[in-house]
């Protein structure tokens, strides 16, 4: 059951509360791993451990994509600073690009029946740079590559000395933070 909740801001104390506001495309889903909302506030997402993916314009809830043939569980998902795109990552280790104003798949990245696999996704947060960063198992060589989204080439791969298991972009895109 997703339950939706409010943020308060009491000067330097923050309090939650419940909205009873029903989210009925979400009832009866099943368990989600992954929930995120666009930078704009203007779509949310969910990607289900049954390998559903859904992505909804807020706070009308119209559903854009409601892909229930995606791939295993979803494993992580991103959406662009402009809230263009979202990024998501299957447990497979294939990623799609995801078009938010008509749903379509802009990209799909895959390889089949190679080891490789993408494993995590973040876009840039730096409005000069638009790039998307995704770590990367190429066989048993974990690796980031960077993406520029205008023209989807890769810029760059950085090799890594052990898997990601969670990554973040810094808000002026100066930074990527790994947990290794």
């Amino acid at each position: 059951m997703c339950r939706l909740f409010e943020l308060n801001d009491h000067g330097r104390n923050f309090s939650l509360s419940h909205l009873p506001q029903e989210l009925r495309s979400l009832e009866e889903v099943g368990p989600q791993k992954c929930l995120v909302f666009s930078t704009d506030g203007s779509r949310f997402a969910t990607g289900g451990v049954d390998g559903h993916l859904r992505l909804h314009e807020w706070p009308g809830m119209r559903t854009i994509v409601d892909e229930s043939e995606a791939h295993n569980s979803v494993n992580d998902m991103d959406f662009s600073l402009d809230s263009r795109y979202l990024a998501s990552i299957y447990t497979d280790g294939s990623l799609r690009i995801w078009d938010t104003d008509n749903g379509g798949a802009v990209k799909f990245m895959t390889r089949p029946g190679s080891p490789d696999k993408f494993e995590l996704c973040r876009f840039s947060r730096d409005r000069t740079k638009p790039y998307l960063f995704c770590t990367l198992q190429e066989g048993y060589r974990p690796a980031t590559v960077i993406w520029d989204i205008c023209t989807w080439n890769i810029i760059g791969v950085k090799d890594l000395r052990k898997h990601a298991c969670v990554m973040s972009i810094s808000t002026g895109g100066s930074y990527i933070a790994l947990f290794l």
